[in-house]
């Protein structure tokens, strides 16, 4: 990536104009592909000029590095500041519900350009990039880290691996499931971690673990 496209411009206007850029090629590359897309499309949309795109990034691939890193870092922002809003306070079985709506809504993100551009940067069958990989990474360990702050009414004999499964079955089918199976699997997910499906059962009723891969 260029060495202009690496420094946040200091001045606002500045900042605004690399903002209009960036959400112009991303609703464009999400519309036409990233063989659609040309600079001078992403330049009229945002409503600036082949200089100012020019002034930032060194030619389109150097913009698609970019981008690929600064759709991840929108995920991880989305994500610092759903933690900042209360979803910490929740009971463990709204805790759970908030972790797959979440998850879900944060794999949407610039879902159709991030793939597109993910192809083109690391090519067709590539692994997810650094970026990608350290955010999911933070996901999934503050997810396990929520959880298990609950502990307390956690009951499977392994909370650990109980949680670890909670969070990577959310991990691989939030995104792939309609509202109301997604609902189904966070049933599932609640009786895995605390064996019963009404808070107002006894917590002492004889409990029957199961595989969730299953």
């Amino acid at each position: 990536m260029g060495e202009a496209a690496t420094r946040l411009p200091k001045q606002h206007r500045s900042r605004r104009t690399l903002q209009r850029i960036t959400r112009a090629a991303l609703e464009l590359i999400a519309q036409n592909g990233v063989e659609g897309t040309t600079v001078g499309a992403i330049v009229r949309r945002a409503g600036s000029s082949v200089g100012s795109f020019y002034a930032r990034f060194e030619g389109k691939g150097d913009l698609l590095l970019y981008l690929d890193e600064r759709i991840w870092e929108t995920v991880e922002q989305q994500w610092s500041e759903a933690l900042a809003d209360g979803l910490t306070d929740r009971p463990i079985d709204q805790l759970v519900r908030g972790l797959a709506r979440l998850y879900a809504d944060l794999e949407l993100v610039h879902r159709g350009a991030r793939d597109a551009i993910g192809q083109t940067v690391r090519g067709p069958g590539a692994g997810p990039s650094d970026a990608a990989l350290r955010i999911r990474t933070r996901v999934r360990e503050d997810s396990q880290r929520l959880l298990l702050a609950k502990r307390d009414v956690i009951v499977h004999s392994d909370a650990a691996l109980a949680v670890e499964t909670v969070c990577r079955t959310l991990e691989t089918s939030a995104s792939l499931l309609e509202p109301v199976f997604l609902e189904d699997l966070c049933a599932a997910l609640v009786l895995h971690l605390i064996g019963y499906r009404d808070s107002s059962q006894s917590s002492g009723a004889s409990v029957e673990f199961f595989d969730i891969w299953s």
